[in-house]
């Protein structure tokens, strides 16, 4: 594989070991003191382009939705005139169990970067060092209290379960906290290079946020918050329910809401909350940029000799994650239902799950295993491959206190796999409102077991009939496409930077 990209690992000042190169990528890796933080060199094209400081958590080869957005804004912004510069985590080592989705590698997403990309990965201790700083001190204790029969492996093992629940009681709002001082000090050792005319922080995870808003107060420069998902109204996790944790919460976005020249959102329900919860901001500072698909990630290589799965079996498959809160019950129950009352489509119907399993998904599956599979977790170029193969795709969101605010970035990649499309939405939603827009989807409530089974069969007499020609054009997608976001993106910049020019240099 070719070196598309500047790599740099970031030493977190835990352990002192030398400078080295990880193979496998074909991408050089060093711990860099001040003068080690050097430019590649810069192309013509690359000088026109104005650098924006990017600071992603989520970002290849980490499998996650959140690390497509990134990647391709990394990809696109190039075309509108901004050199992105990346700041993210350690290159993870591959998972080997595919139902692992808590360290998902994703080594084909590296390849969709564009070539000579900065991207500064920090040293793998920052999110561990628990383990680095109890097996140290474990070491030394242990030289001293090994004469009276305490070794260090006890020591060791003592300290790193006290030191793991202080990591985890004092990492607000998440693990990423722990980055903020190595990644300030990174940015202004950046900032002499290539003099930041932006930050742009993406979230989640929110530490990307208050991080952005640390950096930003260094480099004085333009920052913009891009909220993926909500904050204050985040219900997939249960760490700010207490009192504390709801009051920090509220505390912490507001700063970052105050101290941003730009708050995104990727829907509009998002950015009216954010607008109606402060007020006394300026409307305009809170604008939307929505996910969106790639055209390029479709390109399955069938020819009109080949048939597709799609055309052989009646396929519905729901790629994306589960949680505790996303849950498919409700679509097993209704094709289990559809099964029975039609049992002669047992010989051609299957439903599929690909990407993170959530709770029980095999307990359910085992219902009907002649005719449900869990695929595991793909790589993303394989998954969208697998979309447009697929008769029918399904998208789920839960009826909870805030999913209506949800479009999950999957509604655009069903969008553009040219594919009829299950929605068992929140019909008032968000994501709702999107898919009307377009043929070719079925709207039911995620609860009415009933109307998903009766979508379910009319597309497959659809389906047996040869029925599912879609009226989706270009024109009408190419909106929703990540090129246009990206370009939505650079436009924001391109406005701001000026202004908070004027107002720094005034100060």
């Amino acid at each position: 594989m070719t070196t598309f990209a500047t790599h740099s690992r970031i030493d977190a000042g835990m352990n002192d070991r030398p400078a080295s190169t990880e193979s496998g990528l074909g991408i050089g890796y060093s711990v860099p003191n001040e003068a080690d933080v050097a430019p590649p060199p810069i192309e013509s094209t690359q000088r026109e382009r104005r650098p924006v400081l990017v600071i992603a958590s989520r970002f290849p080869p980490v499998a996650s939705v959140g690390a497509i957005r990134i990647r391709k804004f990394a990809k696109y912004l190039r075309d509108f005139g901004w050199e992105p510069v990346i700041i993210t985590g350690a290159m993870r080592s591959d998972v080997q169990n595919s139902h692992d989705a808590r360290r998902a590698v994703d080594r084909e997403s590296l390849d969709d970067l564009p070539a000579g990309l900065m991207v500064h990965r920090l040293n793998a201790s920052l999110d561990h060092w628990p383990s680095h700083v109890s097996r140290s001190l474990g070491e030394r204790l242990g030289k001293c209290t090994r004469v009276v029969g305490v070794p260090a492996k006890r020591w060791q093992e003592g300290l790193k379960w006290r030191l793991e629940r202080l990591h985890d009681r004092l990492a607000f709002p998440d693990r990423g906290i722990w980055r903020l001082p190595t990644i300030v000090r990174l940015a202004r050792k950046l900032h002499k290079i290539h003099r930041f005319q932006a930050v742009f922080s993406s979230g989640m995870p929110f530490s990307d946020h208050l991080i952005g808003l640390a950096v930003k107060r260094v480099l004085r420069v333009p920052w913009l918050a891009d909220f993926r998902d909500p904050w204050v109204e985040y219900i997939h996790w249960k760490q700010w329910t207490s009192r504390w944790g709801r009051s920090a919460t509220r505390r912490a976005e507001r700063a970052v809401v105050r101290h941003a020249s730009c708050v995104i959102s990727v829907n509009d329900h998002m950015t009216d909350r954010f607008r109606a919860r402060y007020a006394q901001e300026l409307p305009e500072k809170f604008v939307t940029i929505p996910n969106g698909f790639d055209p390029g990630d479709f390109a399955i290589g069938t020819t009109p000799d080949t048939p597709t799965a799609s055309q052989r079996r009646f396929t519905l498959l729901y790629a994306g994650s589960l949680y505790q809160t996303r849950s498919p019950v409700k679509l097993i129950e209704a094709f289990c239902s559809f099964l029975e009352t039609t049992p002669e489509a047992a010989e051609f119907a299957s439903l599929e799950f690909v990407g993170r399993p959530g709770p029980h998904v095999d307990d359910l599956i085992r219902r009907r295993p002649d005719a449900i599979r869990y695929r595991g977790l793909l790589p993303h170029s394989t998954t969208c491959r697998a979309l447009a193969n697929a008769t029918v795709n399904v998208v789920l969101l839960p009826n909870l206190p805030g999913s209506e605010k949800d479009t999950t970035a999957k509604i655009y990649e069903c969008l553009g796999s040219g594919r009829p499309i299950l929605a068992a939405v929140p019909l008032h939603g968000a994501a709702a409102g999107v898919l009307r827009e377009f043929d070719g989807v079925s709207l039911c409530d995620p609860d009415d077991t009933q109307a998903i089974q009766s979508a379910i069969a009319t597309l497959y007499g659809r389906w047996r009939v040869s029925d599912l020609r879609l009226d989706r054009s270009a024109a009408t997608l190419e909106p929703h496409t990540r090129r246009a976001q990206a370009r939505l993106l650079a436009e924001r910049l391109s406005q701001i930077c000026p202004v908070a020019a004027r107002e720094i240099a005034a100060q």
